[in-house]
């Protein structure tokens, strides 16, 4: 299992937890459980999936959001240059809109947010965990590709329970980096 904070230490506004890359997803969890979930909205370019900053933006205003995180990923290793630097060119759309949307945002390490949570690199260990955290929004989770989606919810969850109003320790208030 994973640690718990006291109910009074949980962060209780809206939180947006975001999984970068195409197959990526954002995900707002609350007090209540999940309360969106929209695959990473993508356009097609020569061809080519890549995300799309017009659709990111309407699901981000379509909410009431207290908070951002984003998985702060490094390059996939192996991966050729292109395929490097449009995954950095989405990673730094994503940092962009939610910095001109003025919303308060953290950056999480997935290093840092598995451990706290006691998930292992396992995707499918994910979806699990995210299955048993809302069993009502199990199947959003079903399927192997919903990788990212288990993980946007994670990241969420796992800024809620830092609790503290949302405030890492030692942090700027207007962009946090965990981890």
């Amino acid at each position: 299992m994973f640690p718990t904070k006291p109910a009074h230490a949980t962060f209780r506004g809206m939180v947006i937890g975001i999984d970068p890359g195409v197959s990526g997803a954002i995900v707002a969890v609350a007090a209540g459980g999940i309360v969106h979930v929209a695959d990473m909205p993508t356009v097609a370019v020569n061809g080519k999936q890549q995300l799309d900053p017009a659709g990111v933006r309407a699901v981000l205003v379509s909410r009431d959001v207290s908070h951002v995180v984003i998985e702060h990923v490094q390059g996939v290793q192996k991966s050729g240059a292109t395929s490097a630097f449009n995954f950095g060119r989405g990673f730094g759309l994503l940092e962009g809109i939610v910095a001109g949307l003025q919303l308060p945002y953290t950056l999480v390490r997935p290093q840092r947010w598995t451990k706290d949570l006691a998930v292992g690199r396992d995707k499918g260990e994910h979806r699990a965990m995210a299955a048993r955290l809302w069993p009502a929004s199990a199947a959003t989770f079903a399927r192997v590709k919903d990788d990212g989606r288990a993980d946007a919810a994670l990241i969420a969850e796992w800024f809620r329970r830092q609790g503290i109003n949302g405030k890492a320790s030692g942090v700027a208030p207007d962009r946090r980096s965990a981890g």
